[in-house]
C-alpha cells in the first residue's frame, strides 16, 4: 500500500462512515444496548472531529476536547 502524505482525506472518509452508522439498523445490538451503542458512535465521531482538526493544522481546542469528555462522562450508567 502506498504511503499517504496526508491523513486528512482518510480521516474525513472515516468521519462520514462513522456518522452514517446511526442511520443503519443494527443487526445484533439488543434494544437495551442501543443507547450505549449510539453514545459510543457519538464519541467516535467527536474523536475523529478532533483528529481531523489537528491534522488540518488547527490548535488544540479545549472546547472540542471538553465536548468529547462530556460525551464520555454521559455514557449510559446502566448497562446490561
Amino acid at each position: 500500500m502506498a504511503k499517504r502524505e496526508n491523513r486528512l482525506v482518510p480521516i474525513q472518509h472515516e468521519q462520514r462512515a462513522v456518522r452514517n452508522l446511526k442511520n443503519i439498523s443494527p443487526s445484533a445490538t439488543p434494544p437495551e444496548s442501543m443507547a450505549l451503542s449510539n453514545a459510543l458512535i457519538d464519541i467516535a465521531v467527536a474523536a475523529l472531529d478532533e483528529v481531523a482538526a489537528l491534522e488540518d493544522g488547527q490548535s488544540i481546542d479545549l472546547q472540542r476536547l471538553s465536548k468529547l469528555a462530556d460525551l464520555v462522562a454521559s455514557l449510559p450508567e446502566h448497562m446490561p
